[in-house]
């Protein structure tokens, strides 16, 4: 048994601010499933399932609002990690390798992707790990993906 509802918000240009999400439409959908390990008929009550329209909508919007604050933050985090200069890139992606025991192919691959976007920046090195994981298998690509958010913040050395 399951049950489905979904509201659409739609981010519309207000005054002299841009558009979040560039005039799409962004869905969300709450779902109710019983879960495989009652029994038939066995009661299960979660918290959201009886809440109004209204309080969906109205906690829904709190969180899509607190969604763009956290991602103005991390925006500006990333624009002062192309403002910090790394002195020797390559090296420095041998090092964040070797550190975490990648295999000498995916850390060429993170060369081979550093040299066709070169930026000697924290910000370069991010996207060259990005870059790398693209050509991976999906578990291994999150993995790296990962392993690039990590070093936004982290020592670099």
């Amino acid at each position: 048994m399951s049950a489905r509802r979904s509201k659409r918000y739609d981010f519309k240009e207000l005054g002299d601010q841009r558009s979040y999400g560039s005039g799409r439409t962004f869905c969300f959908s709450e779902t109710v499933h019983e879960r495989p390990d009652r029994e038939p008929g066995e009661s299960f009550r979660h918290a959201h399932i009886h809440l109004t329209a209204h309080e969906l909508t109205r906690r829904m919007a709190e969180a899509v609002s607190e969604g763009f604050r956290v991602a103005s933050s991390v925006l500006e985090v990333f624009l002062k990690a192309r403002e910090e200069p790394i002195e020797n890139p390559l090296e420095t992606i041998r090092k964040i390798a070797e550190a975490r025991q990648f295999s000498q192919k995916l850390t060429d691959q993170v060369v081979s992707s550093y040299l066709v976007e070169p930026e000697a920046s924290r910000f370069g090195l991010i996207n060259a790990f990005t870059n790398a994981a693209q050509k991976l298998g999906p578990v291994q690509r999150i993995e790296i993906e990962r392993v690039a958010g990590t070093l936004l913040e982290a020592p670099l050395q």
